[in-house]
């Protein structure tokens, strides 16, 4: 058994968000409106369903169509589906019972700071000008999110030595609406989210529509296993750390 166990934080601010293709129509009807007009829209058709007129003949602001067939918020998601802490909000260590009898022990903290920058990917970066044309490349797009305060996931940590915050990684998903912590590594190994005891509440809600390229989109999955440039740029920023802090 490791000798030492540690629990890590992200920081308590954050946000569920979600990203996902719909309609033109919704799109360009509403990629002029302010923010909060715009979750007004959406969460009218989420939560009340109004109906429409599918069949008018002329186009009314007040007809528009919904942002995709049964469409529920948080189901549309083809593009992003994101859940966790700011990706500047920093993290909280805590060493905990190697044991595993008190997982969730807070009288121990033993570090807090910042990650060493492990990668970006662009996850949801698109513009607001419509395109000549919509092809299967360049697709209209609505980005929803919950912003929300509280413990997002954790991640643990077995070690047989004192925790070394240089050796504490993370990749990061980036967003209009945010950058968020994507994964998180030690000693350049990708640790396992644990959701057990995650709560927040929910503070505002943030929205944006527009056309994403998806030639420029980086999914979740391409970043499963990290060349061998990202190693070594790891320890380059971690040895650069190391020698502004005299260490």
């Amino acid at each position: 058994m490791a000798k030492r166990k540690y629990r890590i934080e992200g920081g308590h601010y954050g946000g569920e968000c979600v990203i996902g293709e719909v309609n033109n129509h919704f799109v360009s009807n509403t990629v002029t409106l302010d923010e909060s007009q715009l979750v007004d829209t959406i969460l009218e058709f989420d939560d009340w369903n109004p109906d429409i007129d599918e069949n008018a003949e002329i186009e009314d602001p007040e007809q528009l169509s919904p942002p995709r067939e049964d469409y529920y918020m948080w189901e549309c998601d083809d593009i992003e589906h994101i859940n966790g802490p700011y990706a500047d909000g920093g993290f909280t260590v805590y060493e905990v019972p190697a044991d595993g009898s008190d997982n969730w022990d807070y009288d121990n903290e033993v570090w807090q700071g910042e990650a060493i920058h492990m990668y970006g990917r662009e996850g949801g970066y698109f513009g607001s000008e419509e395109p000549e044309e919509v092809t299967d490349e360049v697709v209209p797009v609505l980005a929803f999110m919950s912003s929300e305060k509280g413990t997002f996931g954790v991640w643990f940590v077995e070690l047989d030595e004192e925790f070394d915050p240089y050796k504490l990684g993370m990749g990061v998903v980036e967003t209009n609406l945010g950058e968020f912590v994507d994964r998180v590594y030690y000693n350049k190994v990708e640790l396992d989210t644990d959701y057990d005891y995650n709560d927040t509440t929910g503070k505002s809600y943030h929205a944006e529509v527009g056309w994403l390229n998806k030639k420029w989109h980086d999914s979740y999955e391409q970043y499963e296993e990290l060349d061998e440039d990202y190693l070594t740029e790891f320890d380059e920023n971690a040895n650069w750390e190391r020698e502004q802090n005299g260490e």
